[in-house]
């Protein structure tokens, strides 16, 4: 006859040493944090280039059309651009990009810079003012010509747009108060 009481000097909670139940549990506990510490990896790892770049993060997109599709581009681009680069400011508002498209692609919602529509940041949330943003770039790129953001002649929200040799630009301004880091040479 066997003892079906539970042994007095074990917990109840406690699964005795030596039975497969608790090599079973050992192994899948080793499973788990192997996993979870695989899975960090990958954002250790891109968190540290971010870091590298200056708190940047570049984008590149064959159309227009795929970089909104997975939510990286403003809806304003046209989905027929193509050749699509971006450089977002990770810790911050500011953006530049490029592509290649027509200012007419542009939506309606875009209006021409003008008295009535000067070009200016345009804030968006909370009690900011235009006198809270920067107006000329800091992020850097390759294809990204100093004082191109002066050039824009359109306003797309916050968006500074302009056009030059058939591609557009877009330029969107950054607080005052977002620490500017230094950048490594654009590729």
């Amino acid at each position: 006859m066997t003892n079906s009481t539970p042994a007095t000097d074990l917990p109840l909670t406690t699964t005795p040493r030596g039975t497969t139940e608790r090599r079973m549990l050992g192994a899948l506990t080793l499973a788990a944090g192997a996993a979870l510490l695989l899975s960090a990896c990958g954002s250790i790892g891109e968190a540290v280039a971010e870091n590298r770049a200056g708190h940047t993060k570049t984008y590149e997109f064959a159309t227009g059309e795929t970089g909104k599709a997975e939510g990286v581009l403003p809806d304003w681009v046209p989905d027929s651009a193509t050749d699509v680069r971006e450089v977002v400011r990770t810790t911050g508002d500011e953006r530049i990009l490029t592509m290649t498209a027509d200012l007419g692609a542009l939506p309606e919602s875009c209006t021409p810079v003008s008295a009535e529509h000067p070009l200016e940041p345009r804030p968006e949330r909370g009690d900011l003012t235009a006198a809270d943003f920067r107006t000329a770039a800091t992020l850097r790129a390759s294809w990204w010509e100093e004082g191109t953001e002066q050039g824009a002649t359109a306003m797309c929200g916050k968006w500074w747009v302009g056009a030059r040799d058939g591609r557009l630009y877009g330029f969107a301004p950054e607080l005052k108060v977002v620490e500017v880091e230094e950048q490594p040479d654009p590729a």
